[in-house]
C-alpha cells in the first residue's frame, strides 16, 4: 500500500504529493479527470503574506480575526500569519512564478484586497491560481514516488474499526467499483460552491469530500457560511461565470449602482473594500432596492495602461462580451464562491477519524470563522498541506505498526458495485436542487425558508430509485447530501454572524460567540 493517498489534485493535494515525496513517502494521487485540476485554476486575486517592512504578523492576524467576526480559532490563524513566508518560499521553490515589483521597495508586487490592511497579496498578474497549477504540475513530472489514478471518481470512505484504511473508487468506463487502500488517506477535494445556481466554482465543486466523511462519521463544522463572492461578471451569454477579482476593488474599483451612486458609502468605513460578506449583501439589498439584476463596478478613473497591466485576463474576458473596462463599469453580481467550513481538521489537518486528513477547502481549520478574509485560502491549503506531510512523516517514523494494515482481495471485492442503467432525471433534479439552495440558503436566508428548503431537498432524495446503482445516481447521492448538512447547519446557528444572514435573527448572539455549528451522523 502507499504511505498517503491523496483525493483531489488542486493546490492542497498536489502540496501534500509533492512534499511527501521529498520526505520519501510513497503517493497516490486520484484525480477525477484525465489530469490534476480543481478551483486552484479559477484563483485570480492571489495569496496572504506580509512582506513590507511596516506590515506584521500581528496585523494579518488582527485582519483575519476580524473578518471572522468572532468565530476564528486563533491558533491555527496564528500559526496561518506565521508560516505564510515560508510557504511562499516553498512556492518559489517549486517553481511559481508571482509579479515582480517595479518600484524596488519589494521582490514582489503586492495588491492591497477588501479586509487587509496592508499589501501583502503576492499574485502573478490576474491568473495566480494557473501560475500556481503550471508551476505545481510540472514539478509534479520530474518528481518520484508519484502514482496517478486518473479519471477515477471516490464514491465513499473505507474503515477498518475506527481507522479509514481506503476508499472506493469507479475507475472511467469500469463496470463495477472497487477498495483502492492506503495508509493514510487526504481529502483535498474542494468545496461545495457548485450547490447553488450561481457559483464561481468549477462543476467538481459539489462537497463531495464532505458527504463521504459524513457518512464515514467525521465531525463536520460551519458549513452555513458559504461565502458569496460579491462580484461575478454579469454576462448571461458567458456559459461560465467569471469572477471580477478582489484585487480590482483593491486596485480602486468602486461600486455604484445604475445611477452612478456610490451605494457602499453609507455601509461600512472602507466603503468598496469592506470584507466581502458586507459587500455581497449590500449588492443584494441594493439590486432589491432598485429592482435590478445587477450593480457595477467603476474603474475608468484608473490609466487604462495600468489597468491592462495588472488585470490582463479580466480585460480580454470583459472584451468578449463587449465591455471595455478601461471606458466601461463593469456590471456584476454576487455568486457562491468559497466554503467557509467544512471537515473538521486540527492544525496538522487531523480529522476525528484516525487515518483521515482533510487539507484545502473541503477542510474547516478554524481560520476562517464566519467570513474569510481575502487571499487566505490559497495560503490555508499550502500551510496545512505542509503540516500535514509532516505530521504523517512523524508518525510513520514513531509508530510503524499502525501502517501494518494489510487488505486482502477478499475485502477489496467487498466494495465492488455493478453500475446499473443510469437515472435519466438526474441532471434536471440537480439543475432543482441548485435553484432550491440559490432561493432558500442564499446571501440572505430565513428559518422558514431553510425548512422550506431542507423539505424540498429529502422529497427530491427519495425520488430517486434504491435500485438505481448507476454511476451518475452514487455521485447524486454525494450532491443532495452535501445540500442537505448545508441547510441543517444553518438552521442550527439562530444568529446573523458573519456570512449567515438570518431575517428571523438579525442580530448577533453573544451567547453563540463561541459556538460551531458541528455536525456527526
Amino acid at each position: 500500500m502507499h504511505d498517503i493517498m491523496v483525493i483531489g489534485a488542486g493546490i492542497a493535494g498536489l502540496t501534500v504529493a509533492l512534499k511527501a515525496s521529498e520526505m520519501g513517502l510513497s503517493v497516490l494521487l486520484l484525480t477525477k479527470g484525465t489530469k490534476p485540476d480543481g478551483s486552484t485554476n479559477y484563483a485570480q486575486g492571489g495569496i496572504a503574506s506580509v512582506t513590507l517592512p511596516e506590515d506584521s504578523f500581528d496585523s494579518h492576524i488582527a485582519d483575519t480575526l476580524e473578518a471572522g467576526d468572532g468565530l476564528c480559532k486563533k491558533k491555527p490563524v496564528e500559526i496561518l500569519a506565521r508560516n505564510a513566508p515560508e510557504a511562499i518560499e516553498q512556492l518559489l521553490k517549486w517553481g511559481v512564478n508571482f509579479t515582480e515589483s517595479k518600484s524596488g521597495k519589494t521582490s514582489f508586487d503586492l495588491h492591497l484586497e477588501g479586509g487587509h490592511s496592508f499589501r501583502r497579496i503576492l499574485h502573478s498578474a490576474d491568473l495566480t491560481g494557473k501560475e500556481i497549477m503550471r508551476a505545481l504540475l510540472a514539478q509534479l513530472k520530474r518528481s518520484q514516488g508519484i502514482d496517478f489514478m486518473e479519471c477515477s471518481t471516490v464514491l465513499d470512505l473505507i474503515k477498518n474499526k475506527k481507522r479509514c484504511i481506503g476508499v472506493v473508487v469507479a475507475e472511467k468506463n469500469a463496470k463495477a467499483t472497487k477498495g483502492v487502500y492506503a495508509k493514510t488517506v487526504v481529502l483535498a477535494t474542494g468545496g461545495a460552491g457548485r450547490l447553488w445556481l450561481h457559483s464561481t466554482n468549477p462543476p467538481d465543486a459539489c462537497g463531495e469530500g464532505i458527504a463521504m466523511a459524513y457518512r464515514a462519521g467525521a465531525a463536520l463544522q460551519d458549513l452555513e457560511f458559504m461565502q458569496f463572492h460579491p462580484t461575478s461578471l454579469y454576462a448571461p451569454k458567458l456559459k461560465k461565470t467569471f469572477l471580477i477579482s478582489e484585487a480590482v476593488r483593491g486596485f480602486g474599483g468602486i461600486l455604484k449602482n445604475h445611477k452612478g451612486e456610490e451605494f457602499m458609502n453609507d455601509v461600512h468605513p472602507l466603503h468598496s473594500l469592506a470584507p466581502r460578506d458586507i459587500v455581497a449583501r449590500a449588492i443584494l439589498k441594493e439590486m432589491q432596492r432598485t429592482d435590478k439584476d445587477y450593480m457595477y463596478l467603476d474603474v475608468t478613473h484608473r490609466k487604462a495602461k495600468d489597468i491592462k497591466t495588472h488585470f490582463p485576463n479580466i480585460y480580454a474576458k470583459c472584451m468578449e462580451c463587449n465591455i471595455d473596462i478601461t471606458k466601461d463599469w463593469i456590471p456584476v453580481v454576487p455568486a457562491a464562491h468559497y466554503m467557509c467550513g467544512g471537515i473538521v481538521a486540527d492544525s496538522f489537518g487531523r480529522t476525528t477519524i484516525e487515518g483521515l486528513y482533510a487539507c484545502g477547502e473541503v477542510a474547516a481549520t478554524g481560520v476562517h470563522g464566519a467570513n474569510r478574509l481575502a487571499s487566505n485560502s490559497l495560503l490555508e491549503s499550502v500551510v496545512f498541506a505542509l503540516r500535514a506531510c509532516n505530521d504523517i512523516n512523524k508518525l510513520r517514523i514513531e509508530k510503524p505498526s499502525v501502517f501494518n494494515y494489510q487488505p486482502s482481495a477478499a475485502q477489496s471485492l467487498r466494495f465492488a458495485t455493478k453500475f446499473s442503467t443510469p437515472h435519466s432525471t438526474l441532471t434536471k433534479q440537480q439543475k432543482e436542487i441548485k435553484a432550491i439552495m440559490w432561493e432558500y440558503c442564499g446571501i440572505v436566508r430565513s428559518m422558514n425558508g431553510l425548512k422550506t428548503g431542507l423539505s424540498k431537498l429529502i422529497e427530491i432524495e427519495k425520488s430517486i430509485s434504491k435500485k438505481d446503482s448507476s454511476l451518475a445516481a452514487l455521485e447524486f447521492r454525494n450532491f443532495v447530501q452535501s445540500a442537505k448538512l448545508v441547510i441543517e447547519s444553518a438552521l442550527l446557528r439562530k444568529e446573523s454572524r458573519g456570512l449567515q444572514c438570518l431575517t428571523d435573527y438579525p442580530e448577533k448572539n453573544s451567547k453563540l460567540l463561541k459556538h460551531y455549528t458541528v455536525i456527526r451522523k
